[in-house]
This record gives structure tokens, C-alpha cells and sequence, in this order.
């Protein structure tokens, strides 16, 4: 029951956040000759709306305006509510729909308007007196953010094992001839590995090395064994050889896959900017 709660809520909180991604956003536009102002009280918050002077139509700029949104509201029930707005110098009625009372104001849908291009004002006039108006910039949803990669994502290997030197431990990947180490690197960053064979014979190890797909280089190590190097669990580890990866511009994936029968030991390190 807790699991199955905790999924909803992810899935929720999911389409709360795509829903937010291609949402609109508003700007408030003044107008530049307001005449009187009235206050209007939600649960979205209060705000000033207001209405132009006697015969007087009020004037916004809409310089670099695209797409307005008006928003209206009247101190009494209007029987035929409308507005009128003159774009160079064009005139268009636009009825207004009634949305909801709040107290004793009526609230009426928005209004989506186009703005042509280069248009420096529009007019808006209304000549019942009871309505208010609030203009807004109707602007673009806000572009989703860029999920930056890891700078290294290890893609699949056979496990992990941790590495005793000097009293510290360092965690390695393992890879063997049925399963190759891959990873990736991105952002344009550079590594090296380090690699180390297990030698439980007289064959000599050997390993493959692939960027995107494609052998770049064969490896081969020596029988030499190291004394300085411990892992719990395998015994007869070789001396390790650092291999230093083909230049990574933005994402390249690489990979190592044993070319013998041994298993490998490989540290991936980040080289510095």
C-alpha cells in the first residue's frame, strides 16, 4: 500500500511538472492613461483592475508584444458585457463570457488577442462604466532545462570489487570474456583506466579496447604479479597498466572486453580540465 502511495505521487508529481514545462507565463502590462481603479479580491490574490476615463479609451503598449491576455470583471450584472479594441486603427467588438460571481463582482473570461507585428499601442474601450480591465503579456512557456549528463556512466561490467593499498580501499569493475566493461564519457571530458589482470596460469592476458563501437587498440599485459595490491577473494593479481582513452569531444561510449580467459580489474579516472 505505502509502495503503491509512493507511485501515484511520483506519477503526479510527474505531470505537475510537464504540465509547468508548456504552461504559459504572464506579464503584467500598465496601462499608460489608467483611469479609475478598483481592487479585486481571489484566492489568487489581490489585484488592481481598472477602467479609462469618461470617453476616453485606454492606450497599451504593446511594443514587442505578441499575444495579449485581458482579464475582467464587473461591479454589476452587464447584459450584453463587451469591449471594443482598435489595432491600427481597426476596430473589433469582443463579447465578453461570464465566468463566476465573486462577492458581488462578476467575473468574465479571459480574452486571448493576437498583436501584430511592429504594432507600438492598441486601444481598448469600453463603454459600460461597471467594467474593470487587467491587461497581461501572454509569453512563451519557459523552455525545459537541460538534464546535463554524468560526466561518466558506467554501462555494464561483471562486478565490483574493492582494492586494499597502503590501508585504503579504491573500488574497481570487473570484466571477463562473456561480459565487457563499458561506459561512457560525456560533456567532452578525458579519462584513463587502469586496468589490472587475475593470472591463475602461464597465458599471457589480453584486452580489446573499443570506441564507439570500433577497436582502437589491443593491450596485451606481462605474468608480472604485484605484492603491493590485495582484493578479498582473488588471489594473483598482475601489475596494472594505465591506458589513457582516445580523445573524447562530447560523448564517445567505450569499451573492454577481455581477449583472454582472465579476469580484469579497471578503475575509470577523470582526467582534469
Amino acid at each position: 500500500m505505502h509502495k503503491h502511495f509512493i507511485s501515484v505521487l511520483l506519477i503526479i508529481l510527474g505531470i505537475n511538472l510537464l504540465l509547468a514545462q508548456t504552461a504559459n507565463r504572464y506579464k503584467v502590462l500598465p496601462f499608460d492613461n489608467p483611469g479609475t481603479k478598483l481592487l479585486l479580491k481571489t484566492e489568487a490574490g489581490n489585484y488592481y483592475y481598472y477602467r479609462g476615463l469618461p470617453e476616453r479609451p485606454l492606450i497599451l503598449n504593446t511594443t514587442g508584444v505578441e499575444k495579449i491576455e485581458l482579464r475582467s470583471f464587473s461591479k454589476e450584472a452587464v447584459r450584453k458585457p463587451e469591449i471594443v479594441i482598435v489595432i491600427n486603427k481597426q476596430r473589433k467588438t469582443y463579447p465578453l463570457s461570464f465566468k463566476e460571481k465573486k462577492g458581488n463582482y462578476y467575473l468574465y473570461q479571459p480574452l486571448m488577442i493576437d498583436i501584430p507585428e511592429n504594432t507600438k499601442d492598441i486601444q481598448i474601450i469600453c463603454y459600460n462604466r461597471s467594467i474593470y480591465l487587467r491587461a497581461f503579456s501572454v509569453l512563451p512557456p519557459k523552455p525545459p532545462k537541460a538534464v546535463k549528463q554524468p560526466n561518466i556512466a558506467i554501462k555494464a561490467h561483471s562486478g565490483t570489487v574493492s582494492l586494499q593499498h597502503n590501508g585504503s580501499n579504491s573500488d574497481y569493475y570487473t570484466f571477463m570474456p562473456n561480459q565487457p566493461f563499458k561506459f561512457t564519457l560525456n560533456n567532452g571530458r578525458n579519462a584513463y583506466v587502469y586496468v589490472r589482470p587475475r593470472l591463475l596460469d602461464r597465458s599471457l592476458p589480453k584486452i580489446g579496447l573499443y570506441a564507439n563501437g570500433e577497436l582502437v587498440e589491443v593491450i596485451d599485459f606481462t605474468l608480472k604479479r604485484t605484492t603491493k595490491y590485495h582484493c578479498q577473494g582473488i588471489s594473483s593479481l598482475g601489475i596494472a597498466q594505465k591506458i589513457v582513452l582516445p580523445a573524447n569531444e562530447k560523448s564517445t561510449d567505450y569499451e573492454l572486453r577481455a581477449l583472454s580467459d582472465h579476469l580484469f580489474l579497471a578503475k575509470p579516472i577523470l582526467m582534469k580540465k
